[in-house]
Parts: structure tokens; sequence; C-alpha cells
């Protein structure tokens, strides 16, 4: 019994050494990930993926617990680094975007109907831009009201018409009344007027939305934007102000998760893509073929092998494929011994 136990377990010791340790295993390892490739690619995608499973698993990652679970790491450790390298970058974000792709992009902001009317309602609206524009149109009223008395005030220091000092300090005298009198009536008119000139402006700006001007502008905040660098661009967000959009992401996270309409959304996707895909193999449902380039399985292989040894070698695995060896040799012996 006790030959046959040692038997057992060196068996079980070569089988794991076979998978993780020895260069063939490595070898096929790579081997196999080319082959599975290779032909999923040429496998009925129904026979791959099954509609009411996938909707099950759907459902499971979804659930609320488990969506902020997933989202507090990530935010956490994934997003925390990416930030923190990108606030130690100060080349422009520009460098990632090559000439013809920035071509390309000052083309699509050229394109007619680009920005949507109500884009434009929703940014000339509000308490902060009626300040904004009351405070322009205040000083630029109030400095127009005081115009003449300035002029006056100012041809008054010449010498050549000295002749009208007099009139000169009756100006500056002036100017000082004028603005105790029109302020008050400056401010009862913009309170007045600042939504319809608001209102204007955003008609204005709708009707010449697509001309020369206003592409421009928006090419220009394109290019305002790619000459910055990421250090720039992240200048303000320290860490209370990652952790508090961590939080909102996460619970908008949840929010969705809870919602009835998200798990329906997700149904119907589903659905409709089984329903594109019922008559294709995995390689047509991708537009993957002969001439497309071969993923890099080969580096694939070697960055997942790690994995694959440490899940192999862990426990479960362990026992798993234990059991699978007991079960041959038992079967074995069965046959064996009739």
């Amino acid at each position: 019994m006790g030959q046959t136990s040692d038997k057992r377990d060196a068996l079980k010791r070569w089988l794991q050494e076979r998978l993780t340790r020895d260069e063939r295993g490595r070898e096929e390892w790579r081997q196999l990930a080319e082959a599975v490739w290779d032909h999923l690619l040429l496998t009925p995608v129904h026979d791959l993926v099954d509609a009411n499973t996938a909707k099950a698993l759907a459902d499971r990652l979804a659930a609320p617990e488990f969506v902020s679970e997933l989202t507090r790491p990530v935010m956490a450790n994934v997003m925390g680094a990416l930030i923190e390298e990108m606030r130690e970058d100060a080349e422009p974000v520009g460098r990632f975007v090559p000439e013809e792709a920035k071509a390309k992009l000052h083309e699509v902001l050229s394109r007619p109907g680009l920005v949507h009317p109500d884009w434009v309602h929703a940014m000339l609206r509000g308490e902060a831009v009626e300040e904004v524009l009351n405070d322009i149109l205040y000083r630029a009223l109030l400095d127009f009201s005081t115009l003449l008395p300035r002029i006056l005030v100012k041809v008054s220091s010449t010498r050549r018409f000295s002749v009208l000092g007099s009139a000169g300090m009756f100006a500056e005298r002036m100017i000082g009344e004028v603005q105790k009198l029109i302020e008050p009536e400056i401010r009862a008119f913009l309170a007045d007027s600042t939504g319809r000139v608001l209102e204007s402006a955003a008609e204005f700006t709708i009707a010449n939305i697509d001309n020369p001007a206003q592409i421009e502008f928006r090419s220009s905040f394109i290019d305002f934007v790619l000459s910055k660098s990421p250090a720039f661009l992240l200048m303000n967000s320290d860490d209370e102000l990652l952790d508090d959009m961590g939080a909102v992401i996460e619970l908008t996270a949840q929010h969705l998760a809870e919602a009835p309409e998200t798990r329906d959304a997700i149904h119907r996707s589903v659905d409709r893509l089984m329903e594109h895909c019922s008559d294709k193999n995995l390689g047509e449902a991708l537009q993957w073929n002969d001439t497309s380039p071969r993923p890099p399985i080969d580096a694939l292989a070697d960055a997942t092998w790690p994995a694959y040894v440490a899940a192999v070698t862990s426990p479960g695995a362990q026992r798993f494929m234990d059991g699978i060896v007991d079960g041959l040799i038992d079967e074995y012996e069965r046959d064996a011994s009739k």
C-alpha cells in the first residue's frame, strides 16, 4: 500500500513539474495560446457564448456590493498611481497626437452642425454667467457715461487748450457726480436687461456657429489643451479632490447597478449582440481575417507565464490535478484487474 501511495505522489509531483518548471512546459504554454487563438477564431460565437449565462454573469458583475468593492481599489490604487505619474509629466499632451491626427481633429472641429444649439444655451445661462456679464457691461456703461467729462479733462491739460483750464476742473468734478448719479441707473438697467442680452448672445452664437471665427475658436481651444502638459492640466487636482471624485464615481456606479433600467439595457445589448453574431464565427464577428495582424502571442505567453504557474501550483489547482491523477490510476488498476 505504501509503495502504491509513493508512486501516486511521485506521479503528482511529475505532473506539476511537467506543467510549470520544465522548459518544455513553457513552450507548450505558448503553443497552447496560439492554438487556442486560431481555434477560437473559427468557432461559432453561439458555441462560445450563451445568452442566458452571459446575462446572469452581467447581473452578478453589476451587483451593487461587487461594483462598490471593485470601484474603490481601482480608484485608490490604479487611478491614484496613474494620476501621480501624470502630475510629474511636464511635456505637452500634444506629443501623443501625430500631426496627421491633429489635422484630422481640426477637420472634425470644422464640420457643420458639430455643436448643438442646446450647448450654447446651457453655457450662456445661469447666475454665474449673468454675474460676469453684469460686471462687464457695468464697467463699459460707466466708462462710456463719463466719456465726455474725461475728454474735457484731457483737452484742458494740453497747452493748446489751456484756456479751458477752468472747464477741465469742472469736468473733473462732473465725473464724480455723474458716477454717483448714473451708477444706480446702470445697475437697474442691467437687472432687467442681462437675461435678454445673454439670450441675444446665444442666438447670435447659434446663428454663426459654423462661421470661420467660431471654428477657429474651437480649434484654438483644442490646440491650447494639446500644448499643455499633464502636470498643468492636473495642477489643482489635490488628493482631497481625487478622493471626492472617487466617491462620486463609486456612488454613481452603485446607482447604475441598482437601477432596473441598467439591467434591462444590458440584457437588450446581449440579445442584440447574439442576434448580430448568430451566423458568424468569432473571427467574422471581430472582422479578423487572414490579412489581419496576428496578436503578439509569444509576448502574451511570456507575460502570462508567471500567472499560469501561480494558478497551476495553487492549492486548489493542486487538489484538482491530484484528483485527476488518482482517478486515472484507479481506472487503470480496475482495467488491469479484469
